[in-house]
């Protein structure tokens, strides 16, 4: 056992596709510059009672609220993520554009040795904020900051898979979206 720190390795991948029968991804891609992720699943709890007293706890999955920070957001991966339309160069938001439903995967180190990493199944960007300001005398840098809203997949309901290096067994984690058992029966 050991304490989680430091963050790493965002990758993202479009969810082309997620019915009963399959989930389909696109190969991931990296997103450099990892800076700060929360993951904050909200849930709701109905308590039932029976004889007199609470008899148990029934907890129902909500929203899944996801705030991405990252040093910068290339203009070839706002182009992809948003739908954005392209012509000579210059990119066009249109109130008509729908972002694309993504899967988001990252890693964090662990105090013990290796790292514990996750993919956050499917999620929707909302749109990109712009915040700059002045430099006062020296170079203040500024990032992006994303917020995503996740959702399980209608495939068979899962929102996140997480695992610890000793339990991949060399898979490349980020080589594709982990998100059914049925991936794992097949990796080395």
């Amino acid at each position: 056992m050991g304490l989680v720190h430091g963050l790493d390795m965002f990758h993202i991948a479009e969810l082309t596709g997620d019915t009963t029968d399959a989930a389909l991804f696109e190969t991931p891609t990296k997103l450099e510059g990892a800076v700060n992720v929360k993951v904050d699943p909200k849930t709701e709890s109905t308590t039932f009672w029976a004889d007199n007293s609470a008899y148990d706890v029934i907890n129902s999955l909500g929203d899944i609220d996801v705030d991405l920070e990252v040093a910068d957001l290339p203009l070839t991966m706002q182009k992809k993520i948003y739908n954005m339309n392209e012509v000579n160069g210059v990119q066009f938001s249109n109130k008509d554009d729908q972002p694309i439903n993504l899967a988001l995967g990252f890693r964090a180190k662990v105090s013990s040795g290796g790292y514990r990493y996750y993919w956050l199944l499917k999620g929707k960007p909302e749109l990109l904020p712009i915040e700059h300001k002045t430099d006062e005398g020296k170079a203040d840098p500024q990032t992006s900051k994303i917020k995503l809203k996740f959702m399980p997949l209608q495939h068979n309901g899962n929102w996140k898979a997480q695992a610890e290096t000793e339990q991949l067994k060399g898979m490349d984690w980020f080589k594709e979206v982990i998100y059914d058992e049925s991936q794992l029966n097949s990796t080395p």
